[in-house]
Parts: C-alpha cells; sequence; structure tokens
C-alpha cells in the first residue's frame, strides 16, 4: 500500500471521527435545549413567540380572569413513573358527566393555552379539566414528553375523569400543538378508556422526527435526519423514549374514535401539510378537517371565533348524532 493511500485513509478517518463527534455533541445539546424542562416562560413579558402573540396573551389574560369567577379547584394525580402532575378543574355550571379534557403546546401551561375554550365548553355543559403536561406549568417532571410520555398521563386524567364522575362519563380532549399531537397519540393507544368519544386536534404535528426536522431546516439550514438519530440516541437514554416512538401520524392510523383535525393555513411553525396528511392516514370513520384561512399557529380560534365554534358545535353533534 503506497503512501499516499495511507495518507488518504488517515485523513477519512480523522474526518469521520470528527463528524461523529460532531453530531454527538449535537445530539446532546439539541435534547438539552429542546427536551429539557425551561424555567416557567413570563408570558407577559412582550416576547413575540408566534405571530400575533401580543392577541393570544389579551384574550388568554382575560378567559384567565373568567375563569377565576368560575367554580373551579387545583387537582392532582400521580403518574404512571410517580410524578404529580397538576391541572385546573372548572366545573360545569349545572349537574353534567360530560368532560372536556384540555392539553396545552410546547413550552407552555394549561392556563395560558386552553383557558380561551372554556367558555364554550362549559356552555355545552362539560366538566372541564385543563392540565399541565409533565415538566410544564405546576406539573412536575424534567423532561419533556413531546406527546409520547403525555399521551399515558393523559390516559391517567381519563381515568381520573371517571372515577369522578361515573362509567357512563363521556370523555372529549382537545388539544393545541404539541397538546394535539398528545391527544392525537392518546387516542391512537388500544386500551383508550371507552368514555372518550371524541379527539379535537388543533395545529398537531406530525411526529417528533417532521417536527425537530422541518425546524432544522427552514430555521437554521441543517439537513434533519442524520443530527436527528443523535438527539433521538440521546432522548432514549435520559427521557425513556425516542423520535421515532414520538409520531402521531402513527397514531391516527389506530384512530377509531371521531376526529376533527384543524390548523391555520398560514402556520409556519408547524406547516399545515402535516395536518392534512394525518387527516387522509386516519381510519376514523368520522374525521373533519377543518383549515382556517390565514390563521398562523395556535391563532385559529383567535382568527375567527365564529367559524372555529361553529366546526366545534358540529362535532360535538355529530358524536352524538352520528350520520
Amino acid at each position: 500500500m503506497s503512501a499516499g493511500i495511507i495518507r488518504l485513509i488517515i485523513l477519512v478517518s480523522v474526518v469521520s471521527a470528527i463528524l461523529f463527534v460532531g453530531m454527538v455533541i449535537f445530539g446532546f445539546w439539541m435534547f438539552d435545549f429542546a427536551l429539557v424542562r425551561k424555567e416557567q416562560m413570563d408570558f407577559d413579558a412582550g416576547d413575540d413567540l408566534l405571530p400575533h402573540m401580543d392577541v393570544i396573551r389579551f384574550r388568554s389574560r382575560e378567559a384567565q380572569n373568567k375563569i377565576m369567577n368560575m367554580r373551579h379547584e387545583e387537582v392532582y394525580i400521580k403518574s404512571y413513573d410517580d410524578l404529580l402532575l397538576h391541572a385546573t378543574f372548572v366545573q360545569s355550571p349545572f349537574f353534567s358527566r360530560k368532560v372536556l379534557i384540555a392539553v396545552h403546546g410546547y413550552n407552555s401551561f394549561g392556563m395560558f393555552d386552553m383557558s380561551s375554550v372554556v367558555p364554550f365548553y362549559r356552555g355545552m355543559g362539560y366538566n372541564v379539566i385543563i392540565v399541565d403536561d409533565r415538566a410544564h406549568g405546576k406539573s412536575e417532571g424534567k423532561y419533556i414528553g413531546f406527546g409520547w410520555l403525555d399521551r399515558l398521563d393523559v390516559m391517567n386524567w381519563c381515568r381520573y375523569a371517571v372515577s369522578r364522575f361515573g362509567e357512563n362519563c363521556e370523555i372529549l380532549l382537545h388539544g393545541v400543538s404539541m397538546g394535539a399531537a398528545t391527544v392525537l397519540m392518546t387516542c391512537g393507544e388500544s386500551c383508550l378508556p371507552e368514555q372518550v368519544k371524541g379527539v379535537i386536534a388543533d395545529c398537531p404535528f406530525a411526529g417528533a422526527y417532521e417536527e425537530f426536522g422541518y425546524i432544522m431546516r427552514s430555521n437554521y439550514r441543517l439537513p434533519g435526519r442524520p443530527l436527528l438519530y443523535f438527539a433521538s440516541i440521546v432522548c432514549k437514554i435520559r427521557a425513556g423514549y425516542t423520535f421515532g416512538q414520538a409520531s402521531t401520524i402513527k397514531a391516527v392510523r389506530n384512530i377509531r374514535i371521531p376526529v376533527l383535525f384543524i390548523h391555520g393555513d398560514n402556520d409556519t411553525f408547524v406547516p399545515p401539510y402535516m395536518t392534512r396528511r394525518m387527516y387522509k392516514a386516519c381510519k376514523a370513520k368520522q374525521k373533519y378537517l377543518y383549515i382556517c384561512p390565514e390563521a398562523t399557529h395556535c391563532y385559529s380560534a383567535f382568527q375567527d371565533m365564529d367559524t372555529y365554534a361553529s366546526h366545534l358545535t358540529d362535532f360535538v353533534y355529530n358524536i352524538h348524532h352520528p350520520e
């Protein structure tokens, strides 16, 4: 073997080793950046995390103030891995066995994202459980579940609802963004409680690989999969799940209860094509799709509340009066 070939082999080996070490470092960095619990965000600070954040902030604060004047209480359950999980329970204005479990988005908390839908559901006679996901809000936890770990927590909230309102209760799940992915993953489970009658998913992502890959390509011009494989391995070691497991589109193929998919057609954080793909993949007999014109991420309810509420009303009616 010539000296030139030997030098080439050494060069290739060194470059490969550097690239490998670099990707491993990226995997640890990305996990720490994206999936380790952050300090509670100050949603009143004025940072524009999303387009129209000022409107979302104002409407949320307004809705939270109204909830404080309703009959409500702080409730807690234990997760499968012994974390203390928190939710705000808002009672229906009259006796009812109908329950809405509302699930917030990434790096947020329940009352901020979901308080705006409480008056609508209470008007339809629902008791509302506004959950804080693990590693968010007042719930314990160090690692963000990105829907996959949270699906089991939502399952436990369903069991809590059944224990509180009886075997004859009727449960709806409604989530936004990561919460939408969470409720879809929950409903893809074969052990879903029979009391869960329908699910509303507002701007869900198709899966961890898909969402992280999209953000890396669109925001940072970085390749997705090669780097994400290493972050997924780190996630498995530290949080107990892989990005491949956190796949919403796989879950929707197993859903058999009615589903309402919602997405804003101007969403640049979670692109609407993800919801369209999941709508097509979903095997439920009753499935509905509402793409809100001009709405950005998590903004469909605020862009056109009347139309949004109309779709929710029709969905709830169709659950109880199937064609």
